[in-house]
């Protein structure tokens, strides 16, 4: 009998491939099998006089004349793709990154839209001349991460807070919902909470030096300031302003297990114990009370109920959880269809005839019971309507939707037989989930809503694993070898065309 040799499995160590993902306050990049990224840098980048710059200490430092700071990414969507691929080659200049030789693992938001797809393959393949890329959504590569096929990834970034729901690996887009109630939300408020002291920022690199004073005994801050021959753009203000408003969420924000904060004993007294004392880049240290740090905090599960009286820029209207609260859907936009799991596709029409009907599929089952929700095999990207008494849907509400409501809305939108498994696997990642007790009491308050579901919440205990689980979870999935077999190399991509590829492969 004649052997056949048995079908070469690839690693990490003989692909060597990157690994990139775009983040709307971080992204991160590096060499796929490694536990950590090996650049992480701010999606933001400088601008002095002709130059571009990069460099995170640079743009803290204002070391350039007439800089000026803005974002490259918004709500994890690339809104300025020529200013990324300028990072992008800063990113290969770092890492000596060879494209006709290593393939490229790009990460993308579960709402990326066609025309950002279609770029990024372009670009890759046509400008970089990548020998093979593969694009996959960021909460799979969380699912991959944590080691659940299976499961409800709760994501609290910068921009937003998204529930995407998890079977085999691959996501259910129609079902993901989404709010602005992340991480940003918390930094208005804790402006507004500054601007309420009638407190002025000013970033380090404008002090000279400084003395240390505390808010209450002084009316001002004792500092002097450097002289520049120009200007400072209030761009770069507002940057070095993020960094500390990062510092301060770090140090001071805490939950708790309910709302219910005056009814606990909660102190508002600054001479407390509790107390905690921030030092401002000017030297003025600011007292935050237990009840102030918890108050805001707790503005993740009640949106509704702000630690400062001002309405916050931004958020005047409610977020209830539609896509289209954030994002502009285009109903017959070309995009890769929803995923739906094998034991619940009989009955479905095959792919060519769900082709020829197209975005009409959208319209139609959303007048059907909520049962098709789940089911939804189209090429638009709906809104879920959760259910409510009187129309088979969700209560549809213009009161702000929380976390625990959010991720409810979800659960309940989901296929019967899904639903226990996925409450069973709820991961939490993101910088803001790192907030002490967010944790428990999400638990709690699930566990509440759902007695007969057994509720578990799984986190990361690393905080690097917390903040950067779609960056490892991307690493982890381009180094196995079972892998190598759904690279789209170049030559696939100028024989099958963009847009085949953004349907069919790149799920």
């Amino acid at each position: 009998m004649e052997k056949t040799a048995a079908p070469q499995i690839y690693g990490a160590d003989e692909i060597d491939a990157i690994v990139l993902d775009p983040g709307s306050y971080t992204t991160q990049v590096g060499y796929a099998g490694n536990d950590q990224p090996s650049l992480i840098l701010p999606s933001y980048y400088g601008k002095s006089n002709d130059e571009l710059i990069f460099d995170e200490n640079v743009m803290f430092s204002n070391s350039k004349s007439n800089l000026t700071i803005n974002s490259i990414i918004s709500n994890n969507i690339i809104n300025d793709w020529e200013i990324f691929t300028k990072q992008y080659e800063y990113f290969k200049e770092k890492l000596e990154i060879d494209p006709s030789t290593q393939p490229l693992l790009l990460t993308e938001s579960s709402f990326n839209n066609y025309n950002n797809k279609l770029k990024s393959m372009e670009y890759f393949f046509e400008t970089e001349n990548y020998c093979a890329m593969y694009t996959v959504k960021q909460p799979t590569c969380v699912s991959f991460a944590h080691g659940r096929p299976n499961c409800l990834i709760v994501d609290i970034g910068h921009d937003l807070t998204t529930v995407t729901p998890i079977i085999d690996g691959l996501s259910l887009r129609n079902q993901v919902r989404a709010t602005k109630y992340a991480g940003n939300f918390l930094n208005m408020q804790l402006k507004s909470f500054l601007n309420e002291k009638s407190l002025t920022y000013i970033p380090q690199f404008q002090i000279s030096n400084k003395s240390k004073t505390y808010w209450g005994d002084h009316d001002q801050a004792l500092f002097t300031l450097k002289k520049f021959d120009n200007p400072i753009d209030q761009s770069v203000i507002d940057f070095s302003y993020l960094r500390t408003l990062r510092e301060m969420k770090e140090l001071l924000l805490e939950c708790t297990m309910d709302d219910q904060i005056e009814s606990n004993n909660i102190t508002n007294e600054v001479e407390s114990e509790e107390t905690r004392w921030f030092e401002l880049p000017n030297g003025q240290n600011i007292p935050f009370t237990q009840f102030e740090r918890q108050k805001l905090s707790n503005s993740l599960f009640n949106p509704d109920d702000l630690l400062t009286r001002e309405v916050i820029e931004n958020y005047e209207n409610p977020f209830t959880g539609k896509i289209s609260e954030i994002f502009e859907i285009q109903k017959n936009e070309i995009t890769n269809k929803d995923y739906i799991p094998l034991r619940r596709s009989t009955g479905k029409k095959n792919e060519d005839e769900e082709e020829e009907e197209g975005g009409d599929n959208n319209n139609n089952n959303n007048n059907n019971n909520n049962n098709n929700n789940n089911n939804n095999n189209d090429n638009t990207q709906g809104d879920i309507i959760p259910k409510d008494d009187s129309n088979g849907n969700s209560t549809t509400t213009d009161k702000p939707v929380g976390l625990t409501k959010l991720i409810q809305n979800v659960l309940d939108n989901l296929d019967i037989d899904l639903k226990p498994q996925l409450a069973n696997n709820i991961v939490l990642t993101g910088s803001s989930t790192l907030i002490p007790r967010l944790n428990e009491r999400l638990n709690n308050e699930l566990v509440l809503n759902n007695p007969s579901l057994k509720i578990r919440v799984h986190s990361a205990g690393n905080s690097i694993e917390r903040k950067y689980a779609s960056w490892i979870g991307g690493s982890i999935l381009s180094s196995l070898g079972t892998f190598h077999q759904l690279w789209v190399s170049k030559a696939e991509y100028e024989e099958v065309g963009p847009d085949q590829l953004i349907i069919n492969r790149f799920r």
